[in-house]
Formats: C-alpha cells, sequence, structure tokens
C-alpha cells in the first residue's frame, strides 16, 4: 500500500470533525451536543450499526414484525426512516431528528451509527424495558460496501470522489473516514454482550439463516410470530426483495444502498497486502474478546 494521506480527508468539505471524530454533514456538532440529554422511552427500539453493516436490512426485518403483529401502522420502512435517524438532520429539514423523535408515538424505533461514548446515556447504558438491537459485519465487507455506497453519494451530489481504493483502506483502518474507527465502535458495544437488554446480531449469521434471524429478533421484541408469518417476513427480507424495496425508497441515499449483499465480497477488491493488514488490524483488536466473524 501506498504511504498514508490524509490530505484528502483534511480539505474534505464534506466532513464535519467532532471531537476528533469525521462525520457526515447531516451530523452537526450540536445534534450531537444534544445526545447527552435525548430522553429514552421505556418502549423504544433501538438498531445500531457501523454504517454498510445492514441498518436498512435489520430495520426492514423490525418494521415487518412490528407491522405484522399490530404494534405499529407504517405503511413502509420509509416512514421509519423518515423520523428514526437519532442524529441527523438534512439541510432541507427544519429540525433535526432527535427533536422530531419527541412528536413521534411509541413504540419509538430509533436508528443510530454512533458509539456508546457518543450515544446517548439511555442508549449505552438502557434501563427498564429499552431495546437495543446491535448488528455488525465483519470489517472487510463493511469497508468496502462503505467505499462504493460514498463513491454512489459523491457522483450523486457532484462532488469529487473518493481517494483510490488503496487509499481508501489507510484511511478505514486508521479510523480516518466518517463515523471514526470501526473497531472502537463494535468493540464499544460487545462490551454491553451480558446485558439482556442488548441483542446482538451478525450480518453474516443473518445471510446463512434469515429465518432463526427474524424469529430471534421478534422474541427479543417479545412479539408471537408463528411459522408462516416468520418465513413471509424472511422471504420479504432476503437480499433480491430488499433490493427492489430500496430503489424505490423515496430517500436517495436510500436508493443506492443496494449493491450486491454478497459475504466476502471483499475478495473481489483487496489486494493480497491489503488483506494481511486487516487480518493483523483484526488480530491485534479483536483477538480475545470473544467477537469473531467470517468472511466468506
Amino acid at each position: 500500500m501506498a504511504e498514508e494521506s490524509t490530505d484528502f480527508m483534511d480539505s474534505d468539505d464534506y466532513t464535519n470533525v467532532i471531537n476528533g471524530i469525521r462525520y457526515p454533514p447531516h451530523v452537526r456538532r450540536e445534534n450531537m451536543e444534544a445526545m447527552a440529554e435525548f430522553d429514552i422511552r421505556d418502549d423504544d427500539i433501538v438498531m445500531v450499526a457501523f454504517p454498510k453493516a445492514g441498518t436498512n436490512w435489520i430495520l426492514e426485518i423490525v418494521h415487518k414484525i412490528l407491522v405484522t403483529s399490530g404494534k405499529i401502522d407504517a405503511s413502509s420502512s420509509d416512514d421509519m426512516v423518515a423520523m428514526g435517524k437519532l442524529e441527523f438532520q438534512y439541510s432541507q429539514e427544519p429540525r433535526p431528528r432527535h427533536v422530531m423523535l419527541q412528536e413521534c408515538a411509541s413504540p419509538r424505533v430509533i436508528l443510530t451509527h454512533l458509539a456508546p461514548d457518543t450515544a446517548p446515556p439511555g442508549i449505552a447504558h438502557p434501563q427498564n424495558k429499552v431495546k437495543i438491537i446491535v448488528l455488525m459485519r465483519n470489517p472487510k465487507d463493511t469497508a468496502v460496501s462503505y467505499f462504493h455506497f460514498e463513491q454512489k453519494r459523491r457522483s450523486m451530489d457532484g462532488r469529487k470522489p473518493l481517494p483510490s481504493w488503496d487509499e481508501y483502506c489507510q484511511l478505514f483502518l486508521a479510523g480516518k473516514h466518517t463515523y471514526g474507527c470501526y473497531f472502537h465502535h463494535v468493540l464499544g458495544w460487545w462490551q454491553r454482550r451480558d446485558d439482556p437488554h442488548f441483542l446482538f446480531l451478525k450480518y453474516e449469521d443473518m445471510k446463512k439463516d434469515l429465518p432463526k434471524a427474524v424469529k430471534t429478533v421478534s422474541a427479543f421484541l417479545q412479539v408471537k410470530l408463528d411459522d408462516a408469518s416468520i418465513e413471509t417476513i424472511a422471504h420479504a427480507c432476503t437480499f433480491s426483495s430488499m433490493k427492489g424495496t430500496l430503489e424505490n425508497s423515496r430517500f436517495y441515499d436510500r436508493a443506492v444502498i443496494a449493491r450486491k449483499g454478497l459475504v466476502g465480497d471483499w475478495n473481489t477488491m483487496f489486494t493480497d497486502e491489503q488483506n494481511k493488514l486487516f487480518d493483523q488490524k483484526c488480530k491485534t483488536k479483536l483477538e480475545g474478546t470473544g467477537l469473531h466473524f467470517d468472511f466468506e
């Protein structure tokens, strides 16, 4: 790999730097500062994931479980996205999402990419009946997916593209891309694995057995579904079905999210050297933590 270059990110006007971490422009300093005071309700359902780890996938599953059980009447997962992105505020919106969420009926479905040390205390340290679903994806596929998504977004917005894939790998491993260090994020949440408020899911396990994942999520949410309903939801949440749903989203950033949805797609991008660097990073950061990922 080439020598590390930070010139691109240092001069990139697309990012906001808040307490040393880069965020997309729709994550503003004043919204991050408000996280400390965000009130969590007892029946909130929160979905946590590093970007490109499957947020929209788990959102679709939760949406269909809640609709099937009659707990909500949102007509599509777009309705959840319209309110649920906790730390976001888009330029066309007069108010940030954390303010809009205060007016939402319960049960609220909240989405966040924040790590525990930046998330609201009621999410990082939940009490009572709050439910937190943490979805994790192996870092190699996460990096590849993130790279392609950012390139699409930048092309659509008329902005300069990301640096080369090789440079992007360096940024990702160094924690200098948006939302900071992948390993800090996943390990921060993983420390809560014995807390019953949390359910941890892996993208790779969901790909292997989606009906099992749907059943696990519904049980965690204390929603009773028969086998037929679980199979119906699982079928509707396969990648091929989800791709059509997302491409027809009224939000343009959701419309470009789905690409391949594969486990092991990193093989199409990684050089041998990049693979070795990621393997070494995984060994350094994950060894002894009990957190393991499938890469194929």
